[in-house]
């Protein structure tokens, strides 16, 4: 029986969905119809009974169908919790107007001329005012019917189909096909309005969410610029304090947080606009407190008020399975929209609150504002669902939705209108099984980066010197322990380290006057610099400039745990070990940038060019494709969006070229959407950026990509033995012909596999690169790739047996004995 009831409920639900769906596009018409409904039926009882007398008319129906549209007058007085039902009302009254008055009325007047030309026109305008098919269909029915009923009841006689009443309809047909037209044309005519509204709606979107970023980052700029003293030709070397410089930072700091908070409310909008899935692959295990203390930091606050009204207790957080970064934006939404309603309720606040369970862990978002109406809470989380809130844009609950759905949890929403609204995060509890397993999981895949490393930990806690030592020692690394600068000024003197983690806030000599020695020091020296991580508890989006002004690589905040430390220091040590290619090799790399915005190209061969990179400039796609063909170039970088050739189709015209150096050109796409990823990468791009992204981001990428494409071109372009296709044909009973025509389906196929196995080992995605190498082999045995074959065999075989210290080396002979197979086919 319940689970009957659960059904119908389920049903009754789908269908209250509907009507109020549907409402919408009846609202219109409702409004339009009111004009006339009242004194339409009651003039043609007029006309019909006294200008023009009929043989049959009738005052109550007449009467009926003006007496009936009263409740519809009011229309927009109701609560929408009733718009459904008025719908269905609504539905019945224009079927008894229409279908069952006309019909009726025909049938009682025999039929005449008159009353067939009523009933025509009737079907026609019944036609355009209903734009669903299927319910017009079954409202005229419907009608009809009823009418012959009621025929029927007064006049006990039933209608017998003659040879004049069907020549009496063949104009009936003509006017259903006219209706249908018409109906048909005022469907795509509400189409198109809708499209427009919703294109409205995006760019008001878009335009009201950037305010806030771009308000906050011209804030910060003319704060820089009342700090910045005057300027003075004849003494440009200007002291000034500390106080200032710190100051400095920190306006600084905000500005990036302001443009990094507004393209993510770009790709918010844009992910809900096309509801692109989100990709569970960036989730990782973190703290729910951590991050929602990080987030509390990091969001800008109009002023010091706002933060004082904002409190969090997460002293029972919770290890759940996410993405840090929307889950960030899910705070940053809620803090805004709470901060929005109860800027003028004095004595307001907001509060977060943890609570770890036994089947669901829960993060409870409460503000005391004024809360929200039982009429409007149901459909807060519907996308362009927005009431209240001047120029807002009704995306951002829905996709919180979308997030916390994707994270395995939910968000609902409770509220008591002049008192408070509270929202409820919930996450799936992680197993402790299964963090252990993740745990294991990245210890093994770092260990071969890590193994025999020399490391340095500064800091001048004894219990975090523990902490690092306890969380590195299983990755067979070699530690030292400082408890302040001068004590890591005099190790250095004495050991070369591989990686220094340096705590910020010390006394005495801080992290950032520690790693400012030590740089003096690598440079009198002329010792090639050691990557420096900083360690603090400071927030990151403003220790991390600064840190990185100091010359530190990178930025992890305390406290973090074993898989965060972890990650983040094998992220610096692959970054450095990539970024070994001499300098000589990047003084004569020559790269082509394409971009159709002068302020880009400039923008961006001034990074090149202080990179010691040598950028020559095209202008748009086609210009681009024709320095190709004239000149020799080691990288191509590409916008994504052009007019004419865009990035994309310049980079499918490349990888069909018929030069194989040209065919193997490493390409970095550019945009602004994350979302363009997939296609740049399905067009054949190595790698992919977002403009937004750091100088540093790009260089290293460019070192990472180049440093692959020389160690496959520096290798022999062409063999005598990369493949054998009179031996292959011998072994396998193939004819030659069968086997080149496989062998260009095999260079088509393995097109961008090194971009996807190289990315897939640089995220640790073993099961990919195993599943890649996998089938490499099999087809490079069918051709007699022996090389290739036995290469790829041992990449599978580590990945399979999680024997990965020489993995990346593994990877890397596949990759060139894959690029010599390439070349065997010019």
């Amino acid at each position: 029986m319940t689970s009957i009831q659960t059904a119908i409920t389920a049903c009754i639900n789908k269908a209250r969905d509907f009507l109020r769906h549907d409402y919408e596009q009846n609202r219109l018409t409702i409004d339009l119809i009111r004009y006339i409904a009242l004194w339409g039926h009651p003039l043609y009882y007029v006309i019909c009974a006294i200008l023009l007398p009929q043989p049959y008319e009738s005052l109550e129906l007449r009467f009926a169908s003006p007496i009936t549209f009263i409740p519809l007058l009011f229309y927009k007085r109701y609560p929408d919790a009733f718009k459904p039902w008025l719908n269905l009302y609504w539905y019945l009254w224009i079927t008894f107007t229409f279908p069952f008055i006309f019909t009726f009325l025909m049938l009682m007047n025999e039929m005449s001329g008159l009353w067939l030309v009523a009933e025509t026109v009737m079907l026609v305008v019944f036609m355009i005012f209903i734009p669903n098919y299927f319910i017009l269909f079954a409202l005229l029915v419907a009608g009809l019917w009823s009418a012959y009923i009621a025929y029927v009841q007064v006049t006990g006689e039933h209608l017998s189909l003659t040879t004049d009443i069907i020549e009496n309809f063949v104009s009936i047909p003509i006017a259903v096909l006219l209706g249908l037209v018409l109906n048909y044309t005022n469907k795509k005519g509400a189409m198109a309005h809708e499209r427009n509204r919703l294109l409205q709606s995006l760019a008001g979107s878009i335009a009201h969410e950037m305010r806030n970023p771009l308000g906050q980052v011209r804030q910060c700029l003319n704060s820089i610029q009342k700090i910045l003293p005057p300027f003075r030709s004849s003494n440009p070397s200007i002291s000034m304090t500390g106080q200032n410089l710190n100051r400095i930072y920190q306006r600084v700091s905000h500005g990036q947080m302001a443009v990094k908070r507004g393209t993510q409310v770009i790709d918010m909008i844009l992910g809900e606009i096309r509801e692109s899935p989100i990709d569970p692959e960036s989730f990782s295990y973190a703290s729910a407190g951590r991050i929602i203390r990080k987030a509390l930091d990091e969001y800008g606050y109009e002023n010091e008020d706002e933060r004082q009204r904002v409190s969090a207790d997460t002293r029972d957080s919770f290890i759940c399975h996410i993405s840090e970064t929307l889950f960030i934006f899910v705070i940053f939404n809620l803090l805004k929209n709470a901060l929005y309603y109860i800027g003028s309720h004095t004595g307001s606040h907001i509060s977060i609150r943890l609570k770890k369970g036994e089947k669901v862990n829960t993060v409870f978002f409460r503000d005391t504002g004024p809360g929200i109406s039982p009429e409007e809470l149901p459909h807060i989380f519907d996308s362009f669902h927005t009431k209240g809130k001047k120029d807002g844009t009704g995306l951002g609950l829905a996709y919180c939705k979308r997030i916390m759905n994707a994270f395995g949890g939910d968000i609902s929403c409770d509220s008591i209108k002049g008192s408070y609204t509270e929202f409820t995060l919930t996450f799936p509890v992680v197993a402790q099984e299964k963090l252990q397993r993740f745990n294991a999981h990245i210890i093994d895949n770092a260990r071969p980066d890590f193994h025999g490393k020399r490391i340095l930990a500064v800091d001048d806690e004894q219990s975090q010197r523990l902490v690092i030592e306890q969380f590195l020692r299983p990755l067979g690394v070699h530690i030292d322990l400082a408890s302040n600068g001068p004590e890591a000024l005099a190790e250095v003197s004495n050991s070369r380290y591989d990686l220094i983690i340096m705590d910020i806030n010390m006394p005495g000599m801080n992290g950032y006057e520690t790693v400012e020695q030590l740089r003096m020091l690598e440079r009198s020296n002329s010792a090639s610099p050691v990557p420096i991580v900083a360690y603090s508890a400071e927030p990151a989006y403003i220790a991390g400039p600064m840190a990185e002004k100091a010359g530190m690589q990178a930025m992890i905040s305390k406290p973090c745990s074993q898989a965060e430390l972890i990650n983040a220091l094998r992220s610096v040590l692959r970054r450095t070990t990539t970024a070994e290619i001499s300098k000589h090799r990047l003084d004569s790399t020559r790269i082509l940038l394409v971009d159709d915005s002068a302020l880009n190209r400039e923008l961006l061969a001034m990074v090149l060019t202080d990179a010691g990179l040598h950028p020559a400039i095209a202008v748009n796609g086609e210009d681009g494709w024709n320095m190709l063909q004239k000149e020799r170039f080691d990288m191509l970088i590409t916008d994504i969006h052009m007019p004419g050739l865009d990035g994309l189709d310049l980079t499918r015209r490349i990888r069909e070229s018929r030069t194989a150096e040209l065919r193997e050109l490493p390409i970095i796409g550019l945009s602004g959407s994350a979302e363009e990823e997939t296609a740049a990468r399905n067009a054949g791009m190595n790698d992919f950026k977002l403009k937004t992204e750091t100088p540093e981001n790009l260089i290293n990428t460019i070192k990472n990509q180049l440093s692959t494409s020389r160690a496959a071109t520096h290798c022999p372009s062409r063999q005598a033995a990369a493949i054998d296709l009179e031996r292959a044909a011998e072994a396998t009973g193939l004819s030659e012909d069968n086997l080149k025509q496989l062998f260009r389906t095999f260079l088509e196929q393995t097109r961008n596999k090194p971009a996807i196995i190289q990315q897939a080992l640089d995220r640790n995605e073993l099961e990919k690169v195993q599943a890649e190498a996998h089938t490499i082999k099999g087809s490079a045995a069918i051709f007699g790739a022996e090389e290739l074959s036995s290469s790829a065999h041992r990449v599978e075989h580590s990945c399979r047996n999680g024997t990965t210290e020489n993995l990346a080396e593994q990877v890397g002979t596949m990759l060139r004995h894959l690029q010599q197979v390439r070349n065997f086919s010019d």
